[in-house]
């Protein structure tokens, strides 16, 4: 046996526990119980704040049928990264009529200081993952940065909503 046989078993076989290991830690969480358009798991938001939200969401939904869900969170883990979550549990909660894959999450969080918006493949030919990180540069991290995080979602909640109209 040659050397490069053992280092590419040896890969394999670090490989291999490492999914093994991602998939055990994935196989016991849970995520969070959806309670509606707005789920502020961190706290951030004043009732009025996410009634407001609330009403402009449920609003798209009535005259678009597109779902739009926005989420803070304090942890993204077990998942590596914010992607992976925010991605699994749009699925996992239904965001998005199933027929037409048509549901955003804007995922974020104080704590963790990311913020994702997971666009369904049904609207991806109105938002782009392009489009969205200049929302989100451009128009939500500015209030983030002077921390005003229920403006920075509002206003970035409303270009999308003139974006996927």
């Amino acid at each position: 046996m040659n050397i490069k046989s053992i280092l590419f078993g040896f890969i394999i076989i670090l490989f291999t526990q490492t999914v093994n290991s991602q998939n055990n830690n994935l196989k016991d969480f849970e995520f969070p119980t959806y309670v509606g358009y707005v789920n502020d798991l961190e706290g951030i938001f004043t009732n009025e704040q996410i009634i407001e939200l609330n009403e402009i969401i449920a609003q798209v939904e009535n005259e678009t049928s597109n779902e739009i869900a926005i989420v803070s969170i304090s942890s993204y883990a077990p998942f590596n990264s914010l992607f992976e979550y925010s991605l699994d549990l749009a699925n996992y909660w239904g965001i998005g009529k199933e027929n037409k894959n048509n549901g955003i999450a804007i995922v974020f969080g104080k704590e963790i200081k990311q913020i994702r918006i997971q666009v369904g493949y049904g609207l991806e030919n109105k938002l782009s993952d392009d489009e969205a990180k200049k929302i989100i540069d451009n128009i939500i991290i500015p209030e983030f940065i002077k921390g005003d995080f229920f403006n920075g979602i509002k206003k970035g909640l409303i270009e999308i909503i003139n974006e996927i109209e």
